[in-house]
C-alpha cells in the first residue's frame, strides 16, 4: 500500500486551496473503481483507470484532489498517482475531500464522477449548508446504460438539483441518443402525472474514451520482439493469420461469440478452397463464470473445428498489453445492449491492426467501414418486442444476465459478411497493413488520451463560464431551506409523530438508575457505554461530558434540557438508560 504521509495526503478541513484551473476533484466511489487487477475485471474499470492515469499524465497540477467517503477509498487515488510519479521529489500533492467537505470543491471548480452519479451527488451538494448551487460543477461519465439502477440514476437527473452547469458525459453519440430518449420518456411521464412542462435541459456532451497511445504504438523493434514472443508461445506458423478477440468472455453480459465462431469457420472453408492461410483465433480474456468457460470451450469444438484456438488470460498485464502485436486482425462482433463505446477496437487500432467489428453501438462511430476495417451489418426488432423481457427483469423473474441473453439473441449479425471479411483480410496482407495504418492515424488524431483530456478541460472551462453567469444573475441561493433532500430526510423529521413527545420543553431529573452519589457515576457511565448496541453512538460524547450533565442534574434536581446540553440525541440516550427522567417544563413555551 502506498505511503500516505500527512504532508503528502490529507483530508481537507482548514488548509487553503490554490487551484490551477481547469482542475477537477476526482470522485472515488469504491475501492475497485479504478482497479484492473481484480479477478472480475469490467470494462468500466479499464475505462476509469485509463482516465485517471491520463489525468495525472496529461495535466500538470501541483495538487490533485479526490472525493471519497473514506480514507481507504481515497488511498486508491493516491496509489495510482504515486505509481505514475515514483520520484517523491517530483511528485504532486494528493489530497482528499470527504462528502461532508464537498463545499470545498468550489475552490477547485468541478468534481468528476466516474459513472452516472450526477443526480446522487447533486443532492450531496445541496444538503451541505456551506455550498451554493453555483459553487462548482458536477461532471459524470456514462458507461453501460441498460442496468435498471443506472437507468434510474439517469432518469433521476430530471428531478434532482442538477444544474445547467453540470454535465453527464456520453462517450458516444449512441449513448447520448439512448440517454436523451430515456429523459424524453421520463419527461413525458412527469407531464402526464404532474403537469410538469418545464423540464431541465441536462447537458449530455459527447467526449469519447481514449487510449494511451504510447502503450500500443511501439517502436518497430519492440513490436517485432513481442510478435515473436507471443507467436512462439502459441506455436503459430509464419503464414498463420491470427485473429484476436480481447475482453471478458461472457456470452450473456458481454458478447454472444457464436456468430464470430460460425463466421470464422465459414472463412476457413473459403480459404481452404483457394489454399489460403490457416486462421488461428486468439481468445485473450477471462471467463465471466464457470458456465461461460464450459459453454465456450464446447462451442469452440462444435462451431469452428477447422480454426485453431489459443487462450490467454487477459487480466495479466503482459498479455493485455503485448498480444496485440502477435495478431493480424482484431475482431469483436458485439451484439449486446450493455456495450456503449468499446475500448478494445481503439486499442487494436492503436496497435496498427485492421478490424472486423459489428456495426453496433459506439463501434460504428470509432471504426470507419472500408478504411480502418470492416463493419458487419446488424439488425434488431422494433420497439414493443422486448417489453415482456424487461417486465420479467424488472419483476426479478429474469436475472440481468438472462435478460441480456434474451435480448442479444434477437440481435442479428450478418455471418456471411463477417466470413467474407475474415477471408478477404487473411488473403491480403497489404490490405491489412493499410487498414491498420489508417486506424492508427485515426487514434493519433482523435482518441489519444492527450487529446481527450484537452476536450474534458475545455468542457470544464465552459461549465465554469455558465456558473459565473448564473451567479451574476442571482441563481446562487444557499442550500439552507427544506427540504434539503426529500428522499433522505432526517429521521426525526420523517417520524416526528411517532413518540408520545418529540423535543419540546423538558425538565430533566435524575432517572431511576442514576446513582445516589456522584462518586458512582464513573462506574454507571462505563457500564452504560459498554453495551454493544451503542457502539455506533458512544463516540459522540466523552464520559466526562456525560458525567458533567448527570452531575448537574443530580445537584440541582431538575434542569431545563435546553440549558443542559445542546445535543438532544444525548438527552434521549441518557433517558433510555434510565439515568435521566423527564417531564414537560410548563414554564417554557
Amino acid at each position: 500500500m502506498a505511503a500516505l504521509l500527512p504532508t503528502l495526503f490529507e483530508q481537507v478541513g482548514v488548509c487553503a486551496l490554490k487551484p490551477v484551473l481547469p482542475n477537477a476533484v476526482i470522485r472515488v466511489p469504491a475501492k475497485d473503481s479504478y482497479d484492473t487487477t481484480g479477478e472480475r475485471l469490467m470494462g468500466r474499470q479499464s475505462a476509469n483507470e485509463g482516465f485517471l492515469q491520463a489525468w495525472f499524465k496529461h495535466t500538470t497540477h501541483p495538487t490533485y484532489w479526490c472525493l471519497a467517503r473514506t480514507k481507504s477509498e481515497a488511498q486508491v487515488f493516491a496509489q495510482v498517482g504515486e505509481r505514475l510519479y515514483p520520484d517523491p521529489s517530483r511528485r504532486p500533492v494528493f489530497r482528499w475531500l470527504d462528502h461532508e467537505h464537498i463545499h470545498r470543491v468550489a475552490e477547485v471548480g468541478a468534481a468528476y464522477l466516474p459513472g452516472p452519479q450526477l443526480a446522487e451527488m447533486s443532492w450531496v451538494r445541496r444538503r451541505n449548508p456551506q455550498a451554493q448551487a453555483t459553487d462548482f460543477s458536477l461532471v459524470g461519465m456514462t458507461h453501460t446504460t441498460c442496468e435498471i439502477p443506472i437507468q434510474d440514476s439517469l432518469a433521476n437527473m430530471l428531478i434532482a438539483p442538477v444544474q445547467p452547469w453540470d454535465a453527464q458525459i456520453c462517450p458516444s453519440v449512441s449513448v447520448q441518443t439512448m440517454v436523451h430518449r430515456l429523459l424524453q420518456d421520463e419527461s413525458s411521464w412527469l407531464d402526464q402525472r404532474l403537469g410538469a412542462t418545464r423540464m431541465p435541459q441536462i447537458q449530455l456532451p459527447v467526449i469519447p474514451l481514449g487510449v494511451d497511445l504510447q502503450r500500443y504504438d511501439l517502436p518497430l523493434a519492440q513490436k517485432a520482439s513481442l510478435r515473436t514472443h507471443w507467436r512462439e508461445r502459441w506455436q503459430l506458423q509464419t503464414d498463420d493469420v491470427c485473429v484476436l478477440y480481447m475482453g471478458r468472455l461472457d456470452l450473456r453480459t458481454k458478447a454472444n461469440l457464436y456468430p464470430m465462431l460460425d463466421a470464422l469457420e465459414l472463412a476457413q472453408h473459403k480459404l481452404n478452397q483457394v489454399e489460403g492461410p490457416q486462421l488461428v483465433l486468439a481468445l485473450v480474456g477471462w471467463y465471466g463464470s464457470e458456465w461461460d468457460r464450459t459453454t465456450i470451450q464446447e462451442a469452440l469444438l462444435t462451431s469452428c473445428p477447422s480454426v485453431r484456438v489459443v487462450y490467454e488470460d487477459g487480466r495479466k498485464t503482459d498479455a493485455r498489453e503485448g498480444v496485440w502485436h502477435a495478431a493480424d486482425v482484431f475482431t469483436s462482433l458485439v451484439d449486446n445492449i450493455q456495450e456503449t463505446f468499446g475500448l478494445t477496437p481503439l486499442e487494436a487500432m492503436a496497435s496498427g491492426l485492421p478490424l472486423v467489428v459489428s456495426d453496433y453501438d459506439g463501434y460504428k462511430e470509432s471504426v470507419r467501414d472500408g478504411i480502418d476495417g470492416h463493419l458487419i451489418r446488424t439488425w434488431q426488432p422494433s420497439a414493443g418486442h422486448g417489453t415482456a423481457w424487461m417486465n420479467q427483469h424488472a419483476d426479478h423473474l429474469l436475472s440481468y444476465a438472462d435478460y441480456l441473453a434474451r435480448v442479444n439473441a434477437a440481435v442479428a449479425i450478418d455471418v456471411r459478411q463477417a466470413a467474407d471479411a475474415y477471408a478477404a483480410l487473411a488473403l491480403n496482407p497489404a490490405r491489412r497493413m493499410a487498414m491498420g495504418q489508417n486506424g492508427l492515424q485515426r487514434v493519433r488524431a482523435e482518441y489519444d488520451w492527450a487529446k481527450i483530456i484537452l476536450r474534458f478541460q475545455a468542457l470544464l472551462t465552459d461549465l465554469g463560464t455558465l456558473r459565473k453567469e448564473a451567479a451574476r444573475r442571482g441563481q446562487d441561493s444557499p442550500h439552507v431551506t427544506e427540504p434539503r433532500y426529500p428522499r433522505r430526510a432526517d429521521p426525526f423529521h420523517s417520524f416526528a409523530h411517532y413518540p408520545s413527545l418529540s423535543a419540546g420543553a423538558l425538565l430533566l431529573t435524575p432517572g431511576p438508575l442514576c446513582p445516589a452519589e456522584a462518586a458512582g457515576l464513573t462506574e454507571v457511565i462505563a457500564k452504560f457505554m459498554d453495551r454493544p448496541i451503542y457502539q455506533g453512538v458512544r463516540a459522540l460524547w466523552s464520559p466526562d461530558d456525560i458525567r458533567q450533565v448527570l452531575a448537574r442534574v443530580m445537584d440541582q434536581g431538575a434542569v431545563p434540557a435546553g440549558s443542559l446540553h445542546p445535543d438532544q440525541r444525548l438527552w434521549g440516550w441518557l433517558m433510555k438508560a434510565g439515568l435521566l427522567s423527564w417531564q414537560v417544563n410548563a414554564k417554557e413555551p
